[in-house]
């Protein structure tokens, strides 16, 4: 890491904060969307912004207000949210190593904050911060300006909705756009192979087995073959450094 950049990561909540700028861009439209789709699906301001602040999962949200608004039970909302999102479980895994001496409330604020977005911004980040109490400021800063961007333009969305009669389609698509930006700049000599038999796998996964399964099965084999590898190189390299 260059000299001038440590110098700003060790600024902690105020650079992860700054990060979060490239997310928020991204979040705003989508944010403002899902408000305006609330409102106009008969949510009220303030429960548009409620759903935003617990939660937080923008293709969730829209999910669930379709669902609300053909009426379906909370069990069928509540067990779609848990598909869509079961995803998280292995992020929230991938992210535990950076904080060895984290707490139960840090546990759960980190599963709060973590999206998509942000989850690929902190991995990307926090690899080159050495010191753990440095990564909590930096991704508190990170998680939180997303959180309260998506927040803020929901409930602006929300308003918006109330007042002027919009019609409008693709905004969804800048959700999935700024993922694949994000992910796009982490790639290094070290993953790009695991990311590639990621996207193979899921292929092949998607032919054979039905819903969207093939999705965590993937990743999980990708990862696990990937984590395999790597782990064998080191020890070659250890012990070539032995002789």
């Amino acid at each position: 890491m260059k000299s001038e950049t440590s110098v700003e990561v060790n600024k902690g909540f105020t650079y992860g904060l700054r990060q979060s700028l490239t997310i928020v861009i991204g979040y705003a439209p989508v944010a403002v969307t899902f408000g305006i789709l609330a409102s106009q699906y008969g949510l009220a301001v303030w429960e548009a912004g409620l759903m935003s602040i617990f939660v937080y999962a923008g293709a969730s949200q829209f999910i669930a207000i379709e669902m609300i608004h053909q009426g379906a039970t909370v069990w069928m909302i509540g067990l779609t949210t848990l598909i869509i999102n079961i995803r998280h479980l292995l992020m929230s895994l991938s992210a535990v190593p950076f904080f060895p001496e984290r707490t139960l409330p840090w546990s759960l604020g980190l599963a709060q904050g973590l999206t998509d977005e942000t989850f690929v911004l902190n991995t990307k980040i926090l690899k080159d911060v050495h010191e753990e109490e440095t990564r909590r400021r930096v991704m508190l800063g990170i998680n939180l300006g997303s959180f309260s961007s998506w927040v803020i333009f929901t409930i602006l969305g929300g308003v918006i909705g109330k007042w002027l009669p919009i019609q409008f389609s693709g905004f969804q698509f800048a959700l999935l756009a700024l993922f694949i930006i994000l992910t796009t700049t982490s790639l290094s000599k070290k993953n790009y192979m695991t990311y590639l038999l990621a996207a193979i796998l899921a292929i092949v996964f998607k032919l054979l087995i039905p819903g969207k399964i093939y999705l965590i099965l993937s990743v999980a084999f990708a990862a696990g073959i990937g984590a395999w590898w790597r782990k064998r190189e080191k020890e070659e390299s250890r012990c070539h450094s032995n002789f």
